[in-house]
């Protein structure tokens, strides 16, 4: 039975209300780990949240009025109201304060306007919804720990190593993720070598039962990251019940031992120069006719 607080229990209350509105998003974050480790029976310890992060994945974006109404209608019955935080665009995401009849602050919703995030179906009592697929939830992880946001993400740190006890990954899989979403994967330096400050950031997370050690915790996802962090070619599975790596292809062909592997470093160069280059793009000059556009 998944354990949830006043505040958790509320926030699936809405998200359950979003999806009987029809207002077309796509959920990740905290509330669909959640989903994902007590499908997979694990409770070794919980982290709260008070926050829902979703992926638009309407035809298209509408103005940020339109969406502010879409929300209130839907939250309406739970005699809820929708306010503006922050207008989405650019790089930044739509977001929201639920607030109550007096007006108080409950939870705050953000909806990347971006893109769509790979998605499967999840459910909430009566309610069946759409939230990220486990292995886009991993991706996003593995690729914020890869840079400096770790210090910042550390709540990352703990829902990788949940994640990682209970999920079989392949790493095929998540370069293959990396790239529909056009992430440059960074070195992990941040990781790997500011140890005294990624345990001050971990010792700082609030809300938290049964929060495991950090040196635990770390060299279990040294383990865990060590085919990313050294750009490993292999295509490997990930075993939770063992806690190790394998080899895929062997493990499904021993004679594939010999095959020819994906060039994985090349691959993460691909990435990072795409990136550059779209990055570049963003930044030319405006056309002298369209000042408009100088804005990002």
């Amino acid at each position: 039975m998944l354990k949830l607080t006043g505040s958790e229990k509320l926030m699936y209350d809405v998200i359950a209300a979003l999806e009987n509105g029809g207002v077309p998003v796509v959920y990740k974050g905290a509330m669909i780990t959640k989903l994902i480790l007590n499908e997979n029976h694990f409770d070794d310890f919980a982290r709260e949240t008070q926050d829902i992060d979703a992926s638009w994945a309407g035809a298209s974006n509408p103005p940020m009025e339109q969406l502010a109404d879409m929300l209130n209608r839907a939250v309406a019955k739970l005699e809820l109201a929708a306010i503006v935080k922050r207008a989405y665009g650019g790089q930044k995401s739509a977001g929201f304060i639920i607030v109550d009849a007096g007006g108080n602050e409950k939870l705050s919703i953000d909806i990347d306007m971006r893109r769509a995030i790979d998605s499967c179906t999840y459910q909430y009592g009566n309610v069946t919804f759409m939230g990220a697929t486990p292995g886009n939830v991993i991706a996003d992880k593995i690729s914020a720990i890869s840079t400096d946001k770790v210090f910042r993400r550390a709540k990352d740190l703990i829902d990788l190593y949940a994640l990682a006890h209970c999920v079989t990954i392949k790493t095929a899989d998540i370069r293959a993720i990396w790239e529909r979403e056009s992430r440059a994967i960074e070195s992990f330096d941040a990781f790997r070598n500011r140890l005294d400050d990624l345990k001050h950031a971990y010792k700082m997370l609030r809300r938290l039962t049964a929060k495991p050690d950090f040196d635990k915790l770390y060299g279990y996802l040294t383990h865990f990251l060590a085919p990313f962090i050294e750009a490993r070619e292999a295509d490997l599975v990930w075993s939770s019940g063992l806690g190790d790596w394998a080899d895929d292809k062997a493990r499904n062909n021993p004679t594939a031992k010999n095959a020819r592997q994906p060039d994985f470093i090349g691959h993460l160069h691909g990435l990072k120069a795409k990136a550059d280059k779209e990055n570049t793009n963003n930044h030319q000059p405006p056309k002298q006719h369209d000042k408009s556009d100088t804005e990002h």
